[in-house]
């Protein structure tokens, strides 16, 4: 397993194409906490941060019009029935993370850096990054929201993220013994591989 590599969510958004963080990728964003999920992450916009959420977005998607982001700003009323997620109150703002495309083509340092700038703005939450295939993607990117900052640490694996990413979590569950979330999180990849 080794040890991960810290990434520094970039300063700017990044324009020239870089192939080492480039790529086409069918992205899942498995959720260890607060809601343990396996294909998608909901992290909760604090009350009264919506109009920042949504502002950063709108900016971003006009400077970057040809990006495909795989972020997406929800509503528990609005969206949450369509969605099929039922986590807080009604007047409750989510930021979602899933592709519902096939695939995107992205410099995953922009999906860092977009989740870096809207940090304030979220409740606490810890989730990885992985991409499904279409090259061999030998990585996972695991991030964590805390107290308003992003932190993000990227584990390599010796197969395709895809199929060695529930390995990974056993492995990491075993040396994360005390987290109970972690463990909870671990025991749905496991129902999930056995499924």
């Amino acid at each position: 397993m080794g040890e991960p590599h810290p990434i520094e969510p970039p300063a700017t958004f990044v324009t020239r194409r870089d192939e080492r963080w480039y790529g086409r990728f069918r992205l899942r964003f498995a959720q260890v906490s607060p809601w343990p999920d396996p294909h998608a992450t909901f992290i909760r916009v604090r009350p009264g941060w919506r109009p920042l959420v949504e502002e950063t977005l709108a900016l971003v998607t006009a400077e970057m019009p040809k990006q495909n982001w795989p972020v997406h700003l929800l509503n528990q009323k609005v969206h949450g029935r369509g969605w099929e997620f039922d986590l807080g109150p009604p007047e409750a703002d989510y930021l979602g993370l899933e592709l519902l495309s096939d695939i995107c083509y992205i410099d995953i340092r922009n999906l860092h850096r977009l989740i870096d700038l809207l940090a304030p703005a979220l409740e606490d939450a810890h989730f990885f990054v992985y991409s499904m295939g279409d090259g061999l993607d030998q990585w996972a990117d695991e991030v964590r929201v805390h107290d308003g900052r992003c932190g993000v640490a990227r584990w390599f694996v010796t197969g395709e993220a895809w199929i060695d990413f529930p390995a990974l979590c056993a492995e990491l569950g075993d040396s994360r013994a005390g987290d109970e979330a972690f463990g909870r999180f671990v025991g749905l990849m496991s129902e999930q591989r056995g499924a």
